[in-house]
């Protein structure tokens, strides 16, 4: 793997979808795909690069570099609590940290932290779909809980406004499964 500059053009490219890109083709081999995923780091000034021994390329990436494929919910059997698994776009599966914060970005997409908070992952519609089935916003309170078999666990929730991170101060829209303005 020859080093690559950083120069806005890259041999590898992932789509805000979460598809791998070589020289513009689609890399439809999930083994290297997954294989490129293990050595995904990052540099010092933030770029997104595979780093095998001496070797490195750096990747573009369009939004997130893992996106979330489909979200599933349940309890954890030793302690009552729920936990929300992510089915990540490199085959894997984590569960949601439910006390770090999640953010909404624009056009009201959302985000978490994977891979133990070192990448931000990005919810594919069907996994927003399936999240939002749980969630429930407070206007009074003007809080987010995450509500699980009549169990509320409280949700923090971020936005970024002009490269700068706060506590969301508004409801992010739900899914219209009429397919009205706010489905993205």
């Amino acid at each position: 793997m020859a080093m690559l500059k950083h120069n806005n053009h890259y041999e590898i490219y992932i789509d805000k979808d979460g598809i791998w890109y070589f020289h513009g083709a689609e890399m439809k081999r999930r083994d290297i795909v997954r294989y490129f995923y293990r050595y995904l780091r990052r540099d010092g000034e933030g770029n997104y690069l595979i780093e095998i021994e001496d070797d490195r390329c750096y990747v573009g990436v369009e939004d997130a570099p893992y996106v979330i494929r489909s979200v599933s919910v349940g309890f954890s059997q030793n302690v009552i609590r729920p936990y929300v698994e992510l089915s990540l776009s490199d085959g894997s599966i984590e569960r949601l940290n439910l006390s770090a914060p999640l953010r909404i970005g624009k056009d009201n997409v959302l985000y978490c932290r994977v891979k133990r908070g070192g990448f931000e992952a990005r919810f594919s519609r069907p996994a927003y779909y399936q999240f939002c089935e749980y969630i429930v916003y407070d206007s009074r309170r003007e809080k987010y809980s995450l509500i699980i078999n009549q169990h509320s666990y409280s949700l923090v929730l971020t936005e970024t406004t002009n490269g700068k991170t706060r506590p969301a101060g508004r409801e992010f829209h739900k899914p219209n499964v009429n397919g009205g303005s706010n489905v993205r």
